[in-house]
């Protein structure tokens, strides 16, 4: 009797999102299949349907409007590798122990650890992974990473362009099969060879226009009062990754409209991996889930790349679509791509699911909007020069309203933000006694989170 209540209510709910015509794809009479589409280095804020004027998206906005898009979504770690690991893993990078850069090596990747890949394969998935690897494990070894077809996953010139056709073929052969199906793309990420003057990995760019024609900088370009040092000073020793420290406002604004221009050219590719879905009738039992590893400094805070714990490099778009079946809405529940993507896959397809994970199902929530499944989230960064760590670790407690950054090194070691009043995080608020007993909270909340999940992140105020 009560299995039978509950059906009706999840009948009910699913009707009131996405219209009763469609209630079937939530009751698993068809396994859907799953489609995770990645870019890499594309913050939040990067798409027209995030009410960005000064860049185009129709692929993305698709998305958005036939889904949920989770405006509050951070990676585990702004870093890619650390990042990705994640993903494919359900786990923090503090626990996998990735947490730089590393070379996709066997024996770096702990067997006790299964990749996403695996766990559909033994649910009775098809599984295929085009594109950007940049996993710690190689991908001949099949065995362990679960994706039978892997195809483009080389550097080389224009990979992003080759991904669609991959994809479609993988589609075209899996037409009458469950299929998990990752397309990875390297773009925006081509902005850090931009920023060198370097040629381009994935597409060619004009010149930038005048500066006076490019997008604006951003309310928080400058460097806010009271922030920790010590990300000034790995930033002047690493010129490669960072080479923008002596860059002029107009030169910022430059960066803007080649990064803009570097998210559209993906968004193309992006619509021609949705265009494959439509053309195999696939889209009615597909759900798409759409991220990226981390985002990009954009020119706020006088930052490009990632590393840093700000809202423009650890934010991440994060749409979850059935297109031509569910309605746009949109959720504000903090949600880590790193750690949530494996366990919605669970909730979607009923793929059993290893017990050590600790993510969240978002398939819940996207039944039922009012089902609360986080409050609080804790992330991570590991300063590096590609593969050598510098030494220089720290961690973000993130509410509703609020967040904390403490790093281990460096005088001013903290940061506390109003995200509410203050999206921008331009004001510190860790050094005004008003907010004394707030700071002392998230202190205390991650000290006991670090002791209950086995985090050994330590520093001394």
């Amino acid at each position: 009797m009560k299995k039978s209540i509950a059906v009706v209510l999840l009948l009910f709910l699913s009707s009131i999102i996405f219209g009763k015509e469609k209630q079937d794809s939530l009751t698993m009479q068809s396994r859907p299949n799953i489609l995770i589409i990645m870019t890499d280095q594309q913050t939040a804020a990067a798409m027209s349907n995030a009410g960005n004027n000064y860049l185009h998206t129709p692929a993305m906005d698709r998305l958005a409007a036939n889904g949920v898009k989770f405006t509050k979504a951070y990676c585990a770690q702004p870093l890619c590798t650390p990042s990705r690991t994640a993903i494919f893993s359900g786990k923090m990078p503090f626990e996998t122990a990735v947490v730089g850069n590393v070379p996709e090596k066997d024996g770096n990747w702990t067997d006790s650890i299964l990749v996403m890949g695996k766990i559909l394969q033994d649910g009775g998935y098809k599984t295929g992974y085009v594109g950007k690897w940049h996993l710690p494990l190689p991908t001949a070894k099949i065995s362990q990473h679960g994706f039978e077809y892997i195809k483009n996953t080389d550097f080389l010139d224009y990979n992003d362009a080759a991904t669609p056709s991959y994809c479609a073929r993988f589609l075209n052969e899996n037409q009458e099969n469950p299929f998990l199906l990752v397309a990875s793309f390297l773009n925006p990420h081509d902005i850090c060879e931009w920023a060198r003057g370097d040629a381009l990995k994935m597409d060619i760019l004009e010149d930038a226009p005048a500066p006076h024609l490019c997008p604006p900088l951003p309310v928080n370009a400058g460097i806010q009062p009271n922030e920790p040092m010590i990300v000034r000073e790995q930033q002047k020793v690493n010129p490669g990754t960072y080479p923008t420290v002596e860059w002029t406002d107009d030169q910022w604004r430059q960066y803007r409209w080649a990064y803009n221009r570097l998210v559209e050219k993906v968004d193309i590719y992006i619509g021609m991996v949705l265009g494959s879905l439509k053309k195999y009738n696939l889209e009615k039992n597909t759900i798409v889930i759409f991220t990226s590893d981390h985002g990009d400094g954009y020119a706020a805070h006088r930052w490009n790349q990632k590393q840093i714990l700000y809202e423009e490099s650890v934010r991440v778009p994060f749409i979850i679509s059935k297109i031509g079946v569910w309605r746009p809405t949109t959720d504000d529940m903090l949600v880590c791509n790193g750690i949530d993507i494996i366990p919605t896959i669970g909730g979607f397809t009923g793929v059993k699911l290893p017990s050590y994970l600790k993510g969240v199902d978002l398939s819940k929530r996207i039944v039922n909007p009012s089902y609360q499944l986080r409050d609080t989230l804790v992330i991570e960064t590991d300063f590096a020069d590609n593969e050598r760590l510098l030494g220089i670790n720290g961690r973000a407690v993130i509410t509703k309203d609020f967040k904390y950054i403490v790093y281990n090194e460096g005088e001013i070691k903290e940061q506390l933000f109003d995200l509410k009043k203050d999206p921008g995080e331009m004001r510190n608020l860790s050094v005004d006694k008003v907010f004394g007993k707030k700071l002392i909270t998230m202190r205390n909340y991650l000290k006991k989170w670090c002791k209950e999940n086995g985090d050994s992140f330590e520093y001394q105020l």
